[in-house]
């Protein structure tokens, strides 16, 4: 029998928040809501033949495993357009590539492992496309990441954390870790799809040669720590999700961390960071709001801004998606990569960020 509408929300929802690393993961979802475990696969297998579920599996954290990223904007002329974005598409760790409606119009994030160095990345980027400003933007403070959409409403709705946010001064530094190779070989699995099966990490570990008490084991160890969250993600332009829009806020340094945590304690909020700015772009706070279409956004937007009380911000609506899937860690690609494009080491040229630098930006 199928779900009907408001079990297949409460579905949604619950996968979107977590799948527990268990022999039958699907049976316990399925008695928490009191659905049967076939029903529960059932739906779950319709919803990826649709192509509205995109995966499930893990989110790692970059920090704890030796990898640097950053938000990169870059202008981006209309002759070159296609060309530049078929170069940054095709780096293994450039994973969300948007055209934005603003000046720097396209808008990519891109990791590389510490001993790399992400400048060295952005150089080999910048003799490619021919840009000369590839303007980085590290995160130096995450107050909340999370989407959560209703099948109902179209809406996100996440909680925040509580506790001091990640990576801000007031917080504990995390204690990065140096992952073995049979490590790297578990973390690639816990990136890699989860199978619709009545017992999915037995399926998964075989297809990596690994053991399935293993994966479930490794998991429960490193959950909330170098391994964020596990769970699913839908494509929501899929669900009717028409409306995404990245604000930023310009906050004064001293308001930022209150700020940041009164915008995640927005449940409309799927994302807030506090980023590193260059002064063509001085804005330091940046959330992430979905809705039914771009006028969701903008009225969600401005009831932020009153609650928050923030007057100069911009919404950054995406009118192209060029690339979007989850960022994998220990790829041999990006070696490979490396090894085909790799610039001689050595710091990146860029005036910008100098000057922003020096101009008392988060560090």
């Amino acid at each position: 029998m199928s779900l009907n509408t408001d079990q297949q929300d409460a579905l949604a929802r619950e996968i979107q928040h977590r799948v527990p690393f268990v022999i039958h993961p699907f049976d316990v979802i399925g008695e928490k809501l009191d659905i049967s475990p076939d029903q529960v696969l059932e739906q779950l297998r319709q919803w990826s033949a649709e192509g509205k579920l995109r995966e499930i599996c893990g989110v790692l954290e970059g920090d704890l495993l030796g990898y640097e990223s950053a938000l990169i904007a870059a202008r981006v002329p209309d002759n070159t357009l296609e060309r530049v974005v078929e170069i940054l598409n095709a780096h293994p760790t450039v994973t969300h590539n948007y055209m934005r409606n603003h000046d720097f119009n396209v808008w990519f994030t891109l990791a590389a492992p510490r001993e790399m160095g992400l400048e060295n990345h952005l150089t080999a980027l910048s003799r490619l496309t021919g840009l000369a400003d590839l303007h980085p933007m590290r995160r130096t403070c995450t107050f909340k990441i999370g989407v959560n959409f209703g099948l109902k409403n179209l809406e996100n709705s996440t909680e925040s954390r509580p506790g001091t946010p990640s990576g801000c001064e007031e917080s504990e530094p995390p204690r990065p870790m140096t992952p073995t190779e049979r490590e790297k070989i578990i973390f690639r699995a816990m990136q890699t799809p989860l199978p619709l099966d009545r017992r999915p990490f037995a399926r998964l570990a075989e297809s990596l040669g690994l053991e399935e008490d293993e994966i479930i084991g490794f998991g429960k160890t490193h959950l909330g720590g170098a391994l964020r969250r596990y769970m699913a993600t839908f494509r929501h332009r899929k669900l009717g999700v028409r409306g995404n829009g990245m604000v930023v806020w310009n906050v004064p340094p001293e308001q930022l961390q209150e700020k940041g945590m009164l915008l995640a304690s927005q449940p409309e909020v799927s994302h807030c960071y506090a980023r590193e700015s260059f002064p063509a772009f001085p804005y330091s706070l940046y959330t992430m709001i979905h809705g039914a279409d771009e006028e969701h956004c903008r009225q969600t937007t401005k009831r932020l801004a009153q609650t928050v009380e923030i007057d100069e911000y911009l919404i950054l609506f995406s009118s192209r998606e060029f690339k979007k899937c989850r960022l994998r860690y220990f790829l041999p690609e990006l070696e490979d990569w490396w090894r085909t494009n790799g610039s001689v080491p050595g710091q990146r040229k860029n005036s910008d960020r100098q000057e922003g630098e020096n101009s008392g930006v988060f560090a």
